[in-house]
């Protein structure tokens, strides 16, 4: 490939791809339709599963090393259909912001300025002329929907997680994070066929459910955020000797949209195929492919039992608990024969209904 490498879209995966191949000694140009990094959303704080690291050295493995405003969270309360808990998590869980000047987009974007990449912003090019597209989503199986509070009742060194098929159908969820300074943000996040319905399901779970209702009260929201998601498994991710990184290839987690992940680890991946002419189809199937399967058997099991399921699981669970919120793979032979079946299972049935 060329020693110039153009990159359409400005977002986490091809910042990523962006800093990897600059530090490998390309030329870089970055193409992005906004005016600035990080405008395609209101500022919200996203979870970012870091592998079992600190947040900072899951970053540096991907040669990343940006300045970014996160929270970290040790403390949750955990709603399910008919219980409301107060737990204590095993491992800290951080979340990052994303969007605006102080986002994770951000303060790539201020990586790679500092490393010599070069950016065209507001500008319109065709996919056919760049080597990596990164341009995000480009459907909705997924969407989330809410609005920032300022000044809510509930604490700062915890975040709320609810999973109740009243208001999030089948197994997505609804949840609350502290923001920026004083403020709060009360998300719902549903799939397809829901997505239609989330304004109206965000509603009626801050009108029925009390811990919610006693949370928000009559408090007028500071502005609305929403953002989409989307998921597929691709045949390739390489069309016409272009590379697709994140959501522009479909890399999407289907259980729980923890998408990040796949965005920047893609970024690297691509820059590892340029380099060295490797595989880029080869390389994220051996990176992601496990991941993939697990979320996606997960995904058949919650969408056919719904809130049920989390009921059950965390049915010994209680207020002062320490749980495991972001657990890893299954383990044994039998296991991982089920996440096999479950996976090719929610892949016939996203062919016979035409979601996830």
């Amino acid at each position: 490939m060329d020693q110039q490498i153009k990159i359409l879209g400005a977002g986490l995966s091809g910042l990523s791809a962006a800093i990897n191949l600059k530090l490998a000694g390309k030329d870089v140009d970055v193409y992005e339709l906004r005016n600035s990094v990080g405008e395609q959303i209101q500022p919200n704080f996203q979870l970012l599963h870091s592998r079992e690291k600190s947040v900072s050295d899951y970053l540096k493995d991907l040669n990343l090393s940006p300045k970014f405003e996160y929270l970290e969270f040790s403390k949750a309360f955990f709603l399910t259909r008919k219980r409301d808990i107060e737990i204590n998590l095993k491992r800290p869980l951080t979340f990052v912001c994303r969007g605006g000047n102080r986002s994770l987009e951000y303060g790539l974007y201020q990586e790679a300025l500092n490393l010599g990449v070069k950016f065209e912003f507001n500008t319109k090019i065709s996919e056919k002329n760049v080597n990596i597209v990164a341009t995000g989503p480009k459907g909705a199986d997924a969407c989330g929907f809410g609005y920032v509070y300022e000044d809510l009742d509930f604490p700062r060194d915890h975040f709320l997680m609810m999973y109740d098929d009243r208001y999030s159908p089948r197994g997505w969820y609804f949840y609350i994070v502290p923001h920026l300074e004083n403020k709060f943000e009360v998300i719902n996040c549903v799939c397809q066929p829901y997505t239609p319905l989330v304004k109206k399901l965000f509603s009626k779970a801050i009108e029925e459910r009390k811990m919610i209702r006693d949370i928000v009260g009559n408090k007028k929201p500071v502005h609305s955020i929403s953002g989409i998601g989307n998921v597929d498994i691709p045949r390739t991710a390489v069309i016409e000797n272009r590379f697709y990184l994140g959501e522009s290839a479909g890399f999407q987690d289907p259980f729980r949209g923890f998408g990040m992940n796949f965005a920047l680890e893609s970024g690297k991946l691509a820059t590892e195929a340029i380099i060295k002419n490797l595989d880029y189809d080869k390389l994220w199937k051996q990176q992601f492919m496990d991941q993939f399967k697990l979320d996606f058997s997960r995904r058949l099991a919650i969408s056919i039992f719904g809130d049920r399921l989390v009921e059950f699981l965390y049915r010994n669970v209680n207020s002062g608990d320490t749980m495991d919120f972001v657990k890893g793979d299954v383990s044994g032979t039998t296991g991982k024969v089920l996440k096999d079946l479950f996976f090719n299972l929610e892949l016939f049935k996203h062919k016979l209904l035409g979601y996830w």
